[in-house]
């Protein structure tokens, strides 16, 4: 058995242990924010296995300290793909799973993203090797990042960017409405769908193609009405808002029939965006749904349903 702890700590590690202790060297702001880049856009399930954690290990810092709107956004949405895209495990890893030592998870960040400088060490056979690369645990990390990040963001940052999240859901140029709608409505109250909702609705404020009006309309206004009083306040606070900016009264012959119940939006929507039917599948009047008076219906339904929270 090694007689090392860790591997050897490199400059990015140190930097981030700075940042876990509140004695940041260098810039901060720009490491996070580099890491976040690098999440998003890196393919190596390695690299981006040692940037979910960095991202972990200093979340605390970031609620407290960092200010900067953009970088802040960022960290948020590069999770938020993390947690969107990192597969699942069947294993079940060994040894130690602790995941409040943020010093320990940081310091074995060389060894996740380069299994020779855990060779190298004589630190191989580590748990920490295979508990720390498992999508499984990282996902956890991620989700946990996200919903810190989410719960304490600044009032005054406004309108959230999530606009790094867009490859979870937008392949080839094309919305997934499949997955956009699964993410949305699979627990209302977790934050990997209170995020979905929150990107959707920011998506609604673009220049997007008339096919995505009504799934992003339909996720936006399901995610506003099924908060509850524990969801961060940012999350319907800024559906309203874009709700409200978005909200119109097209002309319309179909008149009450728009009316449909909440809980008939995503699944309406499943119906009618995916890519095979099947007898038992109860239909939906495909003209009806996709008159622009249904998505008028659906946001005065949500915006009626919800009321601002008491500060």
């Amino acid at each position: 058995m090694s007689v090392n702890r860790f591997p050897p700590t490199t400059g990015f590690v140190s930097n981030l242990l700075g940042i876990i202790n509140d004695y940041p060297t260098g810039d901060p702001v720009e490491l996070l924010g580099s890491v976040a880049e690098i999440l998003v856009e890196d393919p190596d399930p390695r690299m981006r296995a040692g940037q979910v954690l960095a991202l972990y290990s200093t979340r605390f810092w970031a609620v407290h300290r960092l200010r900067d709107q953009r970088i802040y956004d960022s960290l948020i949405a590069a999770t938020a793909l993390a947690d969107a895209t990192l597969d699942t495990c069947e294993e079940d890893h060994p040894g130690w799973a602790g995941l409040d030592d943020l010093e320990r998870i940081a310091r074995w960040i060389p060894a996740i993203e380069d299994p020779a400088v855990a060779a190298a060490a004589g630190l191989a056979d580590r748990d920490e090797i295979a508990l720390f690369s498992c999508p499984a645990w990282l996902r956890l990390m991620a989700q946990e990042t996200m919903k810190v990040l989410l719960a304490r963001r600044p009032a005054e940052f406004g309108m959230p960017d999530f606009s790094l999240l867009t490859p979870a859901y937008v392949v080839d140029g094309t919305l997934d409405v499949i997955e956009l709608t699964v993410n949305v409505r699979t627990d209302p109250e977790d934050t990997s769908s209170q995020v979905a909702s929150l990107w959707a609705a920011q998506r609604l404020l673009s220049d997007v193609p008339p096919s995505e009006l009504l799934p992003l309309t339909a996720a936006a206004c399901f995610g506003l009405v099924s908060q509850n009083a524990t969801a961060p306040r940012a999350v319907p606070t800024h559906l309203r808002e874009v709700l409200t900016r978005v909200a119109a009264d097209p002309p319309c012959a179909h008149g009450e029939r728009h009316d449909a119940a909440p809980d008939t939006w995503l699944a309406g929507v499943i119906y009618l965006y995916k890519p095979m039917r099947f007898d038992d599948d109860e239909p939906v009047d495909e003209e009806l749904w996709h008159c622009p008076g249904h998505r008028a219906a659906m946001i005065r339904t949500a915006l009626q349903l919800s009321t601002p929270r008491e500060r």
